[in-house]
């Protein structure tokens, strides 16, 4: 006897009257098939036996009215709006402003190093938040690996930004560390902010708005890792419909590599310069005790050699500071990225294992059908797991269409993200080199004079020059207006006013560390200061500021 209620295919599956309304799935029509043909079934031999030749009669029928339904359940996920799959991007509504106010280095030298504090404000219209306003929050970096590792296995649409480091090249004692570790972190936090996905999380406010050092991610999320994790990598990827994707992954390991390679680089070179620094500092020492008359030239150039060699080792410092540390920063980005699409590639393979499984399982319903002596508790397995396989699916394909969707986007943003890093990391490279090679210009141009005169009759600077007078004073190179070969004079003394007079003078041309050495860089440094007056700085700032390119 048939029943006179329709049969609905998802009725047994949650019962929760506070449960969220949720679309019901289309039904392939094996699962109808089977269930119509268990309630039409009779105790009769002889009609069992015509149902029997009717199915095989129309089993390539059922067939292809199976596929066509399969085919119309994936058109109607592939013809799903972006706004529908990425509904946190159409609403733009909520958003999250942080500004980094400073950072805190206390307890042990190793603690100082690892575990800094970083102190901020947070604005925000999230409805997660209890307060729209948070004023001094601090954490330490502990806390916040702890929330990059949460947001970077629960979210697996988005590029998670990697986490700065705890500290620079400049070296923890320098006020420049403090300052650039925070401009680092601020970037962080733009980055963070400006992802809708990401500070939809509860996780976030949980950790803006726990206590100092008292985070902990609330849930657990666990990912594919370890021996499974280097075993699918190991195999093929899957073919990828999305072409920018697709090409998007080799691109991001060979950044990965070359970063790396530029690293090892970078850091042979810096210990080579370092090297350099030391044997130009003995070098320079050497010439000093040469010094036995009252002229004090070798003093002096000895001194400058010295204080060339201390400049050397800035440089590789400087080296490490500008431009070791955003090719680490992109190096860690795109590890992280890599690892993402690796987790896509996951996700496709474990959906071309959930459709192998559905057609398995309509195969089986299929030859349910076509016996005589159907069982009725085979008929239900066969149902349950179909619909199981269906529903399971589905939202993979959904969970696919998603990831895909937003790493699109994402793309988008990171690569410009790398280009202007990249711009911004060779820039300020590039204008320090030039700073120091200035001063170490301008230290040299010091003593050009007293090294022409150590000679009377002007040693080989006079060589065919004889009817010439004897130059008394010689102009430096580097002035307020700039270089004396460049043709824009429209420098302002400020940007280069630690070029005329370096922090080195002091040492090289004291007269309290010399026999009678009178003190040439005073009437620079009034000069200096003169000018530094008009613009409004002090000298401590003047001499800190970067320069402009002088090129």
């Amino acid at each position: 006897m048939t029943s006179s209620v329709p049969y609905d295919p998802y009725d047994d599956m949650d019962n929760n009257p506070f449960a969220e309304p949720v679309e019901p799935l289309a039904v392939p029509e094996t699962i109808n098939s089977i269930t119509r043909g268990d309630q039409e079934q009779q105790p009769d031999t002889e009609r069992n036996n015509k149902e029997h030749s009717s199915h095989k009669d129309n089993d390539s029928e059922s067939t292809n009215t199976t596929n066509q339904q399969e085919n119309g359940n994936d058109s109607a996920v592939n013809d799903i709006p972006i706004d529908e799959l990425l509904p946190e991007r159409k609403n733009n509504k909520y958003n999250l402003f942080v500004q980094v106010t400073g950072i805190e280095r206390a307890g042990s030298l190793t603690n100082k190093k690892e575990n800094p504090s970083i102190k901020f404000d947070c604005t925000t219209n999230l409805p997660t938040f209890r307060k729209p306003k948070h004023k001094k929050l601090k954490k330490t970096y502990t806390e916040f690996y702890k929330l990059f590792k949460y947001l970077n296995a629960a979210i697996p649409e988005t590029f998670v930004p990697s986490l700065p480091n705890s500290f620079t090249s400049y070296g923890i004692n320098n006020e420049e560390d403090a300052i650039k570790t925070a401009a680092n972190f601020q970037s962080w936090f733009n980055r963070i902010t400006s992802d809708p996905l990401i500070i939809r999380s509860d996780e976030v406010a949980i950790f803006i708005e726990s206590d100092f050092n008292t985070y902990t991610p609330l849930k657990k999320v666990s990912s594919i890792s370890g021996l499974k994790r280097k075993t699918l990598k190991q195999l093929s990827p899957p073919y990828d419909e999305t072409l920018a994707l697709a090409e998007f992954r080799p691109l991001v390991k060979s950044i990965y590599h070359t970063t790396q390679e530029i690293k090892a680089k970078l850091l042979k070179m810096a210990t080579v310069r370092r090297q350099l620094s030391q044997e130009v500092n003995q070098f320079g020492q050497a010439f000093q005790p040469l010094s036995l008359d009252n002229s004090d030239l070798y003093h002096k150039f000895g001194r400058v050699i010295t204080a060339i060699g201390d400049i050397e080792s800035i440089v590789a410092n400087l080296d490490m500071a500008t431009l070791f540390d955003p090719l680490e920063s992109i190096e860690h980005d795109s590890y992280i990225i890599k690892e993402a699409l690796t987790n896509r590639h996951f996700v496709m393979r474990e959906l071309l294992q959930a459709q192998q499984t559905s057609r398995q399982r309509q195969e089986n319903a299929r030859k349910l059908r076509a016996k005589r002596d159907i069982n009725p508790l085979k008929v239900d397995e066969s149902i349950r797991q179909l619909k199981e396989s269906t529903k399971n699916e589905h939202d993979l394909t959904i969970k696919l269409k998603r990831i895909t969707a937003n790493m699109l986007i994402e793309r988008e943003r990171w690569l410009v993200y790398l280009q202007e890093t990249l711009a911004q990391a060779i820039k300020e490279f590039v204008l320090r080199k030039i700073e120091y090679d200035r001063k170490k210009l301008s230290l040299l141009e010091r003593i050009r004079l007293t090294v022409r005169t150590a000679d009377g009759k002007g040693g080989l600077s006079r060589l065919g020059r004889s009817s010439l007078p004897t130059i008394s004073t010689l102009s430096s190179s580097q002035s307020y207006s700039g270089d004396s070969w460049t043709g824009d004079k429209t420098r302002t003394p400020h940007l280069i006013g630690g070029i005329v007079t370096t922090e080195f003078d002091n040492a090289v041309f004291n007269p309290n560390n010399s026999h009678g050495e009178t003190n040439t860089s005073q009437p620079q440094s009034s000069r200096q200061s003169e000018n530094i007056e008009q613009v409004g700085l002090s000298a401590r700032q003047a001499a800190s500021l970067l320069g402009d390119g002088t090129f």
